[in-house]
């Protein structure tokens, strides 16, 4: 039935001027009923990639059949699963299903009844010939990496600008460190021309002098739409950043090559704010950092005092054992000079006084023989003289005696 407009206004119809009108719900029944009666839709397989593969609460499965830029929604109801072997992403698999159309989202899907793995699917082909490519060239060495600064006060933000993925970014970022600046660079992400724009963005930010950490980051969403991350020029302008690069795509199940090249890779945009510190660990790391600086100066003070006064003993014990033993050389030398100089003077005296005692003794020796002769001469004249009186004596006796 037609939509009623309300009593106070005239029929919708009316106001449009035709009666061929429909109501959302009347499209998507008309939608579904030819759907459902159109034989040109009624396929064997359908094949295709599979993508974003989950199992949602009532136990039903629900994956993407992703070829080339499109996709269908298929669906495994809980009661088939068990007869259907495992379904693994990124595989290529043929699909008998039926083609049904959910009137209330307007969304058409294929209820499976059978999957049949063909292969690797054609992204994943891309994917592994590319990491191929980037291994070769180097470009996924860990030693290549740049560390990330744990100071940053700039984050460099390439996403889209109203996306989930940038309001969790930077609320992640600020609720660890709120004084860290945010420079968004906004570029699409999953348009055509997405990788142009992608390069664009990282490498404005890359030129740009404030920022110390560049991140690129998106939200989930269908495997179709981060292929452009697993792109290899993309990788190549992330690998040949002078800035740090972090890339955060998708969730965690989730693996892109450019983050495999980007020097850090975190699970997903919430996670980005794990690339800074908290301030309040920061402020509690400078704390015990400023008291071990504190312990650290008081050590070094007193052990450069004690070993400057060991060396200062040992330099001066050093130095006077030195002083002392030329001294003592000196002296040594002094002694025996002078001890010879003396030894050398006293032999010269003494050969002088051997000498003059010679002469002295030569010259007593003549005076004690001439004082000899004297006392003998003194003597003889004595004797002689009292021969005379003896003989004047005898001679006046003689001649008294006459």
């Amino acid at each position: 039935m037609g939509m009623e407009s309300p009593t106070d206004e005239p029929p919708i119809r009316d106001r449009l001027d035709t009666a061929d009108v429909a109501d959302v719900d009347q499209l998507n029944d008309a939608i579904a009923d030819h759907i459902a009666d159109a034989a040109e839709l009624q396929y064997d397989y359908v094949v295709g990639d599979v993508s974003s593969y989950g199992v949602s609460a009532n136990d039903h499965a629900h994956f993407d059949l992703v070829h080339e830029d499109a996709t269908v929604h298929c669906v495994v109801y809980a009661h088939r699963r068990p007869d259907i072997d495992a379904i693994e992403p990124g595989t290529q698999v043929a699909v008998d299903g039926e083609l049904s159309f959910y009137s209330p989202e307007g969304q058409a899907s294929l209820l499976v009844a059978d999957v049949v793995d063909v292969g690797a699917g054609l992204s994943h082909q891309t994917y592994e010939q590319n990491r191929e490519i980037l291994a070769e060239d180097g470009l996924l060495d860990d030693d290549t990496k740049q560390p990330l600064s744990q100071h940053s006060e700039c984050i460099g933000i390439a996403t889209s600008r109203d996306s989930d993925a940038r309001e969790d970014a930077i609320t992640s970022l600020h609720a660890r460190h709120l004084d860290v600046d945010v420079v968004v660079q906004d570029t699409p992400i999953q348009v055509d021309d997405a990788m142009v724009a992608l390069m664009q963005a990282v490498s404005a930010l890359d030129d740009d002098p404030t920022v110390d950490v560049i991140v690129l980051t998106r939200g989930g969403g269908a495997d179709k739409h981060l292929r452009v991350f697993n792109e290899t020029p993309l990788c190549r302008v992330i690998h040949g950043t002078d800035t740090p690069i972090v890339v955060g795509v998708g969730h965690e199940r989730d693996r892109t090559l450019a983050a495999d090249v980007a020097d850090h890779r975190v699970m997903t945009p919430t996670d980005v704010g794990a690339i800074v510190p908290e301030k309040e660990a920061l402020r509690e790391e400078h704390a015990n950092l400023a008291a071990q600086l504190d312990r650290a100066y008081e050590r070094t003070v007193t052990t450069t005092l004690e070993e400057t006064a060991t060396a200062l003993d040992d330099a001066y014990t050093a130095h006077t054992t030195a002083v002392l033993g030329r001294l003592e050389q000196d002296l040594d030398h002094a002694l025996a000079t002078h001890a010879r100089d003396r030894l050398t003077a006293l032999d010269t005296r003494l050969d002088h006084a051997v000498k003059r005692l010679a002469q002295v003794r030569e010259h007593e020796a003549e005076t004690t023989a001439y004082e000899r002769r004297l006392r003998r001469l003194r003597r003889l004249r004595i004797a002689l003289a009292m021969l005379v009186l003896l003989v004047l004596v005898l001679g006046a006796y003689v001649l008294t005696t006459l």
